[in-house]
């Protein structure tokens, strides 16, 4: 599928780029639960890691819950 974006949105902020337009969206489709941690960051582009501290900069967490807890602790 491939996603129009009229010039405008370029325009009105003449710093905000593709790239960051990007990360927007894959932030934002993280913290909605659409994208899990690894499609978010491959859809912006970025390692697992940079992508971790982008949401630490932005004061979102990871979605861990007690489960996810319990089976890392089942498979150490």
């Amino acid at each position: 599928m491939t996603i129009e974006i009229p010039d405008f949105v370029f325009k009105t902020s003449p710093k905000y780029t593709a790239a960051e337009l990007r990360l927007d969206v894959a932030v934002s489709l993280y913290e909605r639960k659409k994208f899990s941690l690894a499609r978010a960051a491959s859809f912006a582009g970025l390692t697992h890691l940079r992508f971790q501290t982008v949401l630490a900069g932005r004061g979102i967490y990871l979605h861990y819950s007690i489960e996810d807890l319990y089976t890392d602790l089942e498979n150490i």
